[in-house]
């Protein structure tokens, strides 16, 4: 029978291409304008204040404070304005000039909205019990106290690469920092002298 049938191919029918949906991206808290993550201004504040910091990393600092305004009880808390104020007068032109212009910022906007109310995102107190461990053990391992800047610095540091999670992430880079610090004088010996900067110093440390 099959000789007798005609076979015509299927017409096909061209359909429209499929129109893609815009992706949507999922706001994370940091990103809503007026939310001020406490973390970030310490964190920015321990950069800032860390001696013989470079300028690229001030400056790098500077520039992401700008894109947040601080409630005023959180300046006073962080005491983050008198670090940007004394940086007005850095030996750095470029360090200076932003300094100055921040503060302006923060100076102009308090002046015209006093009372506007801010979020303001704190670490919670577990947290806040694994980041001091995190301290000590840091300070043991560079034979310095624990409220020095360059501890400060460094540990800030874990938890922001780590996500801001005192999770397994910033336990894990932590003890392997703290094992490289304790165990070698080369690392240790970079790291006071700051010929090896903070942030490079856990990028190769983190797990």
């Amino acid at each position: 029978m099959e000789k007798f049938v005609v076979k015509t191919p299927r017409a096909t029918q061209q359909r429209p291409p499929a129109q893609r949906t815009p992706e949507k991206r999922q706001a994370t808290i940091e990103s809503l304008r007026g939310v001020v993550v406490v973390e970030d201004i310490q964190r920015h504040k321990a950069r800032l204040r860390l001696p013989d910091q470079s300028p690229d990393i001030l400056l790098d600092s500077l520039r992401e404070l700008a894109l947040k305004i601080p409630p005023k009880h959180v300046l006073k808390s962080t005491k983050i304005g008198h670090t940007v104020y004394k940086l007005r007068h850095h030996s750095d032109e470029n360090v200076a000039k932003e300094a100055k212009a921040l503060y302006k910022k923060w100076r102009q906007f308090f002046e015209e909205f006093r009372e506007r109310p801010q979020i303001e995102v704190k670490c919670d107190a577990k947290s806040e019990r694994v980041r001091n461990s995190g301290r000590k053990f840091l300070a043991d391992a560079l034979s310095l106290e624990v409220s020095d800047p360059l501890v400060d610095s460094i540990e800030r540091e874990i938890f922001h690469q780590s996500s801001r999670l005192s999770g397994v992430h910033y336990r894990r880079t932590m003890r392997a920092l703290v094992f490289k610090l304790k165990h070698s004088d080369s690392v240790r010996s970079q790291v006071l002298d700051r010929s090896l900067t903070v942030e490079e110093l856990v990028k190769q440390f983190r797990k």
